[in-house]
């Protein structure tokens, strides 16, 4: 994918929902935003994986807000989230996606005000 240019993709793409979706008539993506993390001469294709004499618990360690004392009176200043602090799911999309909703999560708690008492 790195190789093709964006016009290319776009057509590809085009033609792949039209099929998919069965609507022939689809309009076509105004644009295409991808990575190239292949080519990235700071990354090179790279994920997370746990290393020799690691475990889950370096993973979890990893996803720890600061900071992280729960005496400490400031509020959370740093949340961490992607893919590499999934235990579960570490090194996909899909464990970057739940480490997002897990830290979107811990900002509602944060803020959430106290509501009226629920009317029974």
């Amino acid at each position: 994918m790195e190789t093709l240019s964006d016009a290319e993709v776009l057509a590809t793409m085009t033609r792949l929902l039209r099929t998919l979706t069965g609507n022939p008539r689809l309009p076509a993506p105004r644009n295409v935003l991808r990575s190239r993390w292949h080519s990235a001469p700071h990354t090179r294709g790279s994920y997370s994986y746990v290393a020799v004499g690691s475990s889950g618990d370096d993973i979890d360690a990893l996803a720890q807000p600061l900071p992280e004392d729960l005496e400490d009176p400031r509020p959370l200043q740093l949340l961490f989230a992607g893919e590499a602090t999934h235990r579960t799911f570490y090194s996909t999309t899909h464990g970057a996606l739940l480490s997002g909703w897990r830290e979107a999560e811990r900002l509602n708690r944060l803020f959430q005000a106290p509501g009226p008492a629920p009317q029974l």
